[in-house]
C-alpha cells in the first residue's frame, strides 16, 4: 500500500497548476526516491508551503518564482557554463552589484529556490542526509550554528532535534537575519533561536560560551571567493572534536556563484586544506544521474561533507 504523502501531493498539484509543461520533470524527480528520503521531503514540503502560504502573493507567487528560478536565472547560466567552462562571474563585487544590491531580483530568486528543496533531486537528498545522518550524529546537548540560514529549514530541523542544545545563525544581511526569524515564527519555533549580524570572515577568538559543537554551511561557499579560509574562520568557533556540515553544489551555475567546485573529491579537499578531518561524504546529481555522467556532461551535484575538527 502506496503511503500517503498530503504535503507532497499539494505541492506538485500546486506546481502543475501553473506550470503544466513541468510535469515530467517532476515525475522523474520522484522516481528512485528511497522511503526516508520521500519522508523527509514529505516534511520538507510541509514547511515549504507554509512559508509560501505566509509570503504575499502565497503559493502561486511561489511556483511562478520557482518556474523564473529555472527558466530565467538557472538556465541562461548553465548555457554559459557549458560553453566557457566557468561561471559568469568571479568575484563578490560581481554578485553584490547584479544579484544582492537588485531587491526585486533577489526576492524572486530566493523565493524559487524554496520550492527546489522538494522538487530537485539533488536538494531533497542532501536535506535527507542532514536530518537522517548529520543531525542525530550530534552530542546530546550540542550547541549548534548555522551560517547563511536563509529560508530558515535546515535550522528548523535542527530546532527540532532532540539532541540539540541551542540553535544560533549567522548572517552579514540584517534582511536575510529577518526573513530567517519571520520563517522560524511561521513554523512555530517557540525555543530561544539567536540570530547574529556576522561576518564569517571576521571571528577573531570566540568566548568558551561561544564555542559550539556544530555549523553549518549549507550552499554558502560557492559564493565566496575563498572558501578554505571561510571554513578556517568559521572553524575558530568550534570545539576540538565538534563537527562542521558542508553542503556545496559542484559545477552549478547560478548568477551569484562565482567559486567553481568541480567535483565531489575537489568538495572534500577545500574541507581537508581548511585544517579539517573528512568523516563522511555523499554526492547527489541533479536529477538522479549517475556521477560518471554528471562528469562528462558536467551536471550539477550536491557535494556532503561531514568533517570534524582534530581534538
Amino acid at each position: 500500500m502506496t503511503k500517503a504523502r498530503p504535503a507532497l501531493e499539494a505541492l506538485t498539484a500546486a506546481t502543475l497548476a501553473r506550470w503544466p509543461e513541468h510535469a515530467s520533470y517532476l515525475a522523474k524527480s520522484r522516481e528512485g526516491r528511497s522511503e526516508a528520503v520521500l519522508d523527509v521531503s514529505e516534511k520538507v514540503a510541509e514547511i515549504v508551503l507554509k512559508l509560501a502560504a505566509a509570503d504575499p502573493g502565497g503559493v502561486d507567487k511561489a511556483v511562478d518564482d520557482y518556474r523564473f528560478l529555472c527558466e530565467e536565472i538557472v538556465l541562461p547560466e548553465e548555457l554559459f557554463f557549458r560553453r566557457n567552462g566557468h561561471y559568469r562571474l568571479s568575484t563578490f563585487a560581481e554578485a553584490n552589484a547584479e544579484v544582492y544590491e537588485n531587491g526585486p531580483f533577489m526576492d524572486r530568486y530566493m523565493n524559487g529556490l524554496l520550492f527546489s528543496n522538494v522538487i530537485w533531486h539533488n536538494h531533497s537528498h542532501a536535506m535527507t542526509y542532514y536530518v537522517t545522518q548529520y543531525l542525530p550524529r550530534l552530542p546530546m546537548g550540542a550547541d549548534t550554528l548555522e551560517i547563511g540560514p536563509g529560508h530558515g529549514i535546515f535550522m528548523y530541523f535542527a530546532a527540532i532535534a532532540p539532541n540539540v542544545g541551542s540553535v544560533t545563525g549567522w548572517d552579514l544581511s540584517p534582511a536575510s537575519i529577518a526573513k530567517t526569524r519571520h520563517a522560524l515564527a511561521t513554523l512555530g519555533i517557540t525555543r530561544p533561536v539567536k540570530l547574529i549580524q556576522q561576518d564569517m570572515f571576521d571571528v577573531g577568538t570566540p568566548a568558551d560560551a561561544d564555542m559550539v559543537d556544530s555549523i553549518v554551511m549549507s550552499e554558502i561557499l560557492e559564493h565566496v571567493e575563498d572558501p578554505v579560509a571561510a571554513m578556517r574562520s568559521a572553524a575558530r568557533s568550534l570545539r576540538p572534536g565538534g563537527y562542521l556540515w558542508v553542503n556545496v553544489p559542484a559545477n552549478s551555475p547560478s548568477p551569484d556563484h562565482i567559486f567553481l567546485v568541480n567535483s565531489p573529491e575537489h568538495a572534500n579537499q577545500l574541507v581537508r586544506d581548511a585544517g579539517l578531518e573528512v568523516v563522511d561524504s555523499a554526492a547527489y546529481v541533479m536529477g538522479g544521474a549517475s556521477l560518471e555522467k554528471a562528469a562528462k556532461q558536467l551536471l550539477s551535484v550536491s557535494c556532503v561533507v561531514t568533517a570534524q575538527k582534530p581534538r
